[in-house]
């Protein structure tokens, strides 16, 4: 475990589908992300972790904005929907 601006994340290293090394770092930390409907991202290398972790912790009121135009979208979508009209989303 890695850590930055007392946000958690993670190094990881697989090999892919077709046998090439892999490597990137993963967040997941549940106070970072408390309020957006995100569970966890990705990042190649730790500086652009670093530059997502500082984009969430500092622009705190744009991605809640941004999650409730998100919300409110959906909603919309759903209440729109007619009895002939019975896509889900799924």
């Amino acid at each position: 475990m890695l850590k930055y601006r007392n946000t958690e994340y993670y190094y990881k290293e697989w090999t892919t589908w077709n046998g090439k090394f892999a490597q990137g770092y993963t967040c997941n930390d549940v106070e970072l992300l408390k309020n957006v409907n995100v569970v966890s991202f990705g990042a190649q290398t730790e500086q652009e972790m670093h530059d997502k972790i500082d984009d969430y912790l500092d622009n705190v009121d744009h991605h809640i904005k941004l999650q409730q135009l998100f919300d409110a979208g959906c909603a919309e979508y759903y209440a729109s929907k007619s009895v002939h009209d019975n896509y889900t989303g799924d």
